[in-house]
């Protein structure tokens, strides 16, 4: 997927800054067929996916929707993604984009190889779908304009999915956002994914529809504060390191990760955690960067108290803003943290909460 659409004679952090814009005001088109799609199915599903992921699935009910964490077994996090039930025995787990084969095998693995009597069956359907996020304030509309089934709030609430016509096109509309704006994902069989495409195109050329890519996708999340696989995560983070505890479940007797996460090391209190961080002088921190502290260590370097995961210039915010691991990161709000750059320039950054825009979610609820 491309990084960004630069018009004629525009700089890519230009297309960008634009891209953001126009999906945060108006409208926004991210083709979305790269995120892994699995059919788990069977008498066994809900029992599987229960120990696949950290908070409850099998309780979901058919048309509902929910975000879902992985982990290894031992406790770190793997990956993450929008599961939807599909019927009492069929749900379609949505993975990141670069684990759909991986999370295939992991699933399988698990399946031959330890709960061979449980009456499951994966497939493996990524490229059977294009799937398309329809975005931002005016989304409503241009699908309303095409015709079709009724997306309206009352008829599709959010983190919900339902199944039939958008214009001449067979569809899976579901009802979930990534980026904090009312946000449709339009799954549509692979050979109709173009057609879709240009259709949404031309209904929204009035709204002045916006394509955008995978950088416009970082930073509408990170406005939002949420985390993104393989940027947040390094295959020693885990879900309490994220505040993500929420998603790890209290009423389940088992699942992947759950003994390891009371190891003694585990268990730290002393662990980094995420927390959000804005440039005191509007720049933005440099990508991995370290936070230092006070003193030295036994090889005479300072010592660190933290690193910065994601960082961007916020066009809406106007901005720099960054997500980071830090020591004790949410107890130290408002403290003002030392970044050293490797172009030789110390970068300064205020620890903040890590939802930087519409902090009550209003403008995905509508």
């Amino acid at each position: 997927r491309p990084y960004c659409y630069p018009k004629r004679g525009e700089s890519h952090a230009e297309a960008v800054a634009r891209e953001v814009l126009a999906t945060r005001n108006s409208l926004g088109l991210l083709d979305a067929s790269t995120l892994g799609k699995l059919i788990v199915k069977g008498p066994d599903a809900g029992r599987f996916v229960d120990m696949l992921y950290t908070n409850k699935m099998s309780t979901l009910k058919p048309g509902r929707c929910r975000y879902g964490l992985m982990c290894n077994e031992n406790g770190f996090l793997s990956d993450d993604g929008v599961v939807a039930r599909l019927d009492e025995q069929t749900f379609l787990c949505h993975t990141t984009s670069g684990g759909a084969d991986r999370i295939h095998g992991w699933m399988e693995d698990w399946l031959q190889c330890e709960w061979w009597d449980w009456k499951v069956y994966v497939a493996n359907v990524t490229e059977q779908y294009a799937q398309i996020a329809v975005v931002g304030p005016n989304a409503r509309k241009v699908l309303r304009k095409l015709g079709g089934m009724d997306v309206s709030a009352e008829a599709l609430p959010f983190m919900e999915w339902r199944e039939g016509k958008i214009g001449d096109f067979d569809a899976r509309v579901f009802r979930i956002s990534f980026s904090g704006e009312l946000s449709y994902e339009i799954a549509v069989p692979a050979g109709q994914g173009r057609a879709f495409w240009d259709a949404l195109m031309d209904a929204g050329a009035e709204f002045g529809i916006m394509p955008y890519g995978t950088e416009t996708l970082h930073i509408l999340r990170a406005e939002k504060g949420f985390i993104m696989i393989g940027d947040e995560t390094d295959g020693t983070v885990i879900p309490q390191d994220l505040n993500l505890n929420w998603a790890l479940s209290k009423k389940k007797e088992d699942y992947l990760g759950k003994r390891a996460h009371t190891r003694s090391h585990m268990a730290d209190p002393n662990r980094w955690k995420l927390v959000g961080l804005e440039t005191t002088d509007g720049s933005t921190l440099p990508d991995g960067a370290y936070a230092v502290g006070e003193g030295t260590n036994a090889n005479g370097q300072r010592n660190v108290i933290g690193r910065v995961t994601s960082t961007y210039h916020s066009p809406t915010l106007n901005k720099g803003i960054a997500m980071g691991l830090v020591h004790h990161g949410p107890d130290r709000m408002g403290e003002v943290l030392t970044f050293p750059g490797t172009d030789g320039k110390d970068y300064t950054a205020r620890i903040v909460e890590p939802v930087f825009y519409d902090k009550e979610g209003e403008k995905q609820n509508v």
